[in-house]
């Protein structure tokens, strides 16, 4: 008795696909601030930042900070008061967007002394982890499971219009369990895979609508989310400038595919049944097919389920806010607004079939985007 071996292509994928996904962890790792920092202006006007720990509370509008001997000597320039302060370890007073003082005793500028002004630090993540509130944590679980209650309706709502009946409850059920699966497979959409098998063997009768209900929900989920942010980056405009094109491109080519996916008159241009037809698993495609157009031909559903997913975003967005504002996010960098527009864009990169639940792809979109709207990027990977 023989089993089959893996085809030499599909490990070589696989492979490749690890490789990927470690080499993205890795460059994300490298990237995230470990250690806190702070950064000032000095008396000429140049800029210095240097790495240390901070003292107390970083959250408040004034800290003490102790420098790092080997990253002060690593600053080209770097005042000697500065590089005799991080020898010694002593301790440095900072007021945000204010005042650095060195209150080391007999320190060159004097006992007590400015040094610097816009003096500004920026917490490493192991401080950010540290300082978390867990009050406005719990609150975003909350608002993240009213959220989920959306999503859950919405496919409920779908698998009913065509014809795979069951309880909203056992919904709720398959979802959670699609939530879990995205702890071990690829991208944020993993989970739907293991939806999509447990909703096809529970309607034997039905496979491609109970297939089909699970793409289409996914679909308008990412649709909606997509429109979403391009809406509010059109508004917003800056700093999200840099958003409107490829935001602009994603919508337009997934409507513009559903359009000529449903045009009559272009399915008949290139024979698109006949074409279904000749592929492989040709009868099963044509079911999948004809459950598409169940849907499409149910406009008022479907504006239903855009609308619950607005609903599901829109609580989403608010739960990631309030992450935000436990990692001690300031919402006078990073507003309500701009979470309208910074989650759906990390959402959809998230989606990329890489690592579960998006993992390193997603930590990585948000902390490019907190860093080009000029916000820490460590809390932007925090709120992640």
């Amino acid at each position: 008795m023989s089993t089959d071996s893996p085809k030499p292509k599909s490990v070589a994928a696989r492979v490749i696909k690890i490789l990927l996904a470690v080499s993205i962890i890795a460059f994300v790792v490298t990237m995230l601030p470990w250690s806190d920092s702070i950064s000032w202006q000095g008396e000429s006007g140049k800029s210095f930042t240097v790495s240390g720990e901070i003292e107390g509370d970083w959250k408040t509008n004034r800290v003490q900070f102790t420098m790092d001997a080997e990253s002060a000597a690593e600053v080209g320039d770097l005042p000697a008061w500065a590089l005799g302060a991080a020898e010694s370890g002593h301790l440095m007073d900072l007021v945000r967007d204010g005042d650095l003082v060195d209150t080391a005793p007999g320190a060159e500028l004097g006992a007590v002394a400015v040094v610097g002004t816009k003096a500004e630090w920026d917490p490493g993540m192991f401080t950010v982890f540290a300082s978390a509130d867990l009050g406005y944590i719990g609150v975003a679980m909350v608002l993240f499971f009213i959220a989920m209650l959306f999503a859950v309706t919405r496919w409920w709502r779908l698998l009913g219009l065509v014809g795979c009946k069951t309880t909203w409850r056992n919904t709720l059920r398959l979802t959670y369990l699609g939530l879990f699966f995205n702890l071990v497979m690829p991208g944020l959409t993993g989970g739907d895979v293991a939806k999509a098998v447990i909703v096809v063997r529970e309607h034997p009768e039905r496979r491609g609508n109970a297939l089909m209900s699970v793409i289409v929900d996914r679909i308008i989920g990412l649709m909606t989310l997509a429109l979403l942010a391009l809406v509010v980056v059109l508004l917003v405009g800056e700093p999200f400038g840099f958003m409107q094109m490829p935001l602009i491109a994603f919508a337009v080519a997934g409507c513009g595919g559903a359009l000529a996916y449903f045009n009559q008159p272009i399915r008949r241009a290139i024979r698109f049944d006949k074409l279904l037809a000749k592929l492989p698993l040709g009868d099963k495609l044509k079911a999948l097919d004809e459950a598409a157009h169940t849907y499409f031909s149910h406009p008022v559903e479907l504006g239903i389920a855009m609308l619950l997913s607005l609903g599901n975003h829109t609580v989403a967005i608010i739960a990631v806010w309030t992450l935000g504002l436990s990692f001690g996010v300031p919402p006078s960098e990073v507003g309500l607004h701009d979470y309208f527009a910074i989650v759906p864009v990390a959402n959809i990169v998230s989606s990329i079939p890489i690592m579960p639940m998006g993992f390193g792809v997603g930590d990585y979109a948000y902390f490019k985007i907190f860093t080009e709207i000029g916000a820490s990027g460590a809390l932007g990977t925090a709120v992640s």
